[in-house]
C-alpha cells in the first residue's frame, strides 16, 4: 500500500482539526444541553440542530476529499461530547 503523499497527509490533519474545532463550537454554545444530554445519554436528540449544521458545514469542506474516508467528525463527537463513550450520544445516533 502507498503512502500517502505529503498534500494528502495534510489535508487529512486539516479536516481533524476542522472537525475538532466544530465540536468545540457545538459544545462551547450548548454546555447546558451537553451536560443534560451525557446525564440522559441522549446527546444527539438534545443537540441534533446543532451537530448536523456543523456536519454540513464539514462535508462542504471535506466531503470531495480524501479525508472524507476518515470519519473524523463522527469520531470527533463521540471523543469529545461524549467523553469516547457512544451510547452517550443516544439510540438516534448513526454511527
Amino acid at each position: 500500500v502507498p503512502a500517502a503523499s505529503s498534500e494528502d497527509q495534510d489535508t487529512h490533519r486539516k479536516a481533524q482539526r476542522f472537525a475538532r474545532l466544530l465540536v468545540d463550537e457545538v459544545k462551547l454554545y450548548n454546555q447546558a444541553k451537553v451536560a443534560e444530554g451525557r446525564k440522559h445519554k441522549d446527546l444527539y436528540d438534545r443537540l441534533k440542530e446543532a451537530i448536523e449544521k456543523s456536519r454540513s458545514t464539514y462535508q462542504k469542506r471535506y466531503g470531495n476529499t480524501v479525508a472524507a474516508s476518515g470519519g473524523y467528525f463522527q469520531h470527533e463527537l463521540v471523543r469529545s461530547l461524549a467523553e469516547d463513550d457512544v451510547s452517550i450520544m443516544g439510540a438516534n445516533f448513526r454511527h
